[in-house]
């Protein structure tokens, strides 16, 4: 009887830490699941998906896989954030590149046989899991996670804690992607496609708090198309707009990742360059009007024509410069450019300005 009591009492404490176990381990999976339903950001999911997802499960690789045939999301989240510098988050065009991953019917892959470790990139992963990722009945993608432990992702694991984890992350990843269409919407000028006034005053606002900081040169270009009254009053608004999309264009690829192009208003541009003097912010502004001054431009009836325009140029540094506070240098950097592109109108246009002041040191106290 004695022994019968005792086997029971172990029977019933191994039946209560599985339970315990296996609460403990729902509770972390709930606590995940969160975590990715948190993200407010494409970008913020992706480093959560990439670097965290990796972390928290103590997996040896994590790589994404996402379908895009038309290339929109790539260039929905260039646009937005720039180049998401991630080895591991891979976009296609073709669901065959996916087919291949599974040698064809797409499901879960639970393996630690060679052939299927090497579908991830170079790593010491010992075992595999490859996940589908769907909504509805189209396959958006797939994860593919690795362990260093050979029987981690085995064949004969469950698999219902991964393909919940898989539905969840495509719900995520669908979700972030609308709503940066949204964002996009209010943050773009649909028209040149560059960014818009209010993008502009934002990312001014976090470079200034940036530059502080850093004690790094901020400088600003105004850019504004010279005669572009002319250009619609003679060739018509539709060649109008062609001529602003033609002009950012043609700026895009001549600055740098870091640095901002936005449609200020009307036929002016602004250009914010973090990191950057007076110098070398000259230098960019003259490329940029030697680069647009030789831009053939068509017209509705196939005739070419060209623009020039007029750039302002402002600078900013910390240890230079004193202001009170952000919006002082704000104000600065804006009302300066903006005095910059008036004296070159003034000294006939196609040309670039600067209009510097004398700093004033607000630590000083008048005589």
């Amino acid at each position: 009887m004695t022994d019968e009591n005792n086997q029971l009492k172990t029977t019933i404490k191994e039946l209560l830490e599985s339970a315990r176990y296996n609460q403990q381990t729902q509770d972390r999976f709930y606590a995940l699941e969160l975590y990715f339903l948190e993200a407010n950001s494409y970008e913020l999911l992706i480093r959560r998906i990439l670097t965290d997802l990796k972390r928290q499960l103590k997996l040896s690789q994590v790589e994404l896989f996402l379908l895009d045939p038309q290339q929109e999301t790539q260039q929905l989240i260039s646009e937005i954030y720039g180049q998401l510098n991630y080895k591991n988050l891979i976009y296609t065009d073709s669901i065959s590149e996916i087919k291949a991953l599974y040698s064809g019917d797409i499901h879960l892959i639970l393996s630690n046989e060679q052939h299927d470790i090497a579908k991830l990139g170079p790593g010491m992963s010992q075992s595999v899991a490859l996940l589908p990722l769907r909504r509805g009945n189209h396959i958006i993608g797939s994860l593919h996670l690795g362990s260093r432990d050979q029987q981690r992702f085995h064949p004969g694991l469950g698999g219902e804690f991964l393909l919940h984890l898989g539905t969840m992350i495509s719900v995520c990843i669908e979700s972030s992607i609308n709503q940066e269409r949204y964002k996009h919407l209010s943050l773009v000028d649909l028209l040149t496609r560059a960014k818009n006034r209010r993008f502009f005053f934002q990312a001014l606002a976090t470079e200034i708090a940036r530059s502080k900081r850093s004690k790094k040169p901020l400088s600003c270009l105004f850019i504004d198309i010279d005669h572009f009254k002319a250009v619609n009053d003679l060739h018509g608004h539709l060649t109008g707009d062609r001529a602003l999309r033609c002009v950012a264009d043609t700026i895009g690829p001549l600055l740098r990742q870091s640095d901002v192009l936005a449609r200020f208003g009307g036929e002016e541009f602004t250009v914010m360059l973090p990191d950057c003097d007076l110098s070398h912010a000259k230098e960019i502004a003259e490329r940029i009007r030697d680069k647009i001054s030789h831009v053939d431009i068509a017209n509705d009836n196939n005739q070419n024509f060209q623009l020039t325009v007029s750039i302002g140029v402002s600078y900013w540094q910390e240890d230079q410069q004193g202001f009170a506070d952000s919006e002082a240098i704000q104000n600065h950097l804006i009302s300066q450019a903006d005095k910059g592109v008036y004296r070159a109108k003034e000294d006939g246009r196609n040309c670039v300005r600067v209009v510097e002041i004398v700093a004033v040191d607000n630590n000083k106290n008048p005589d």
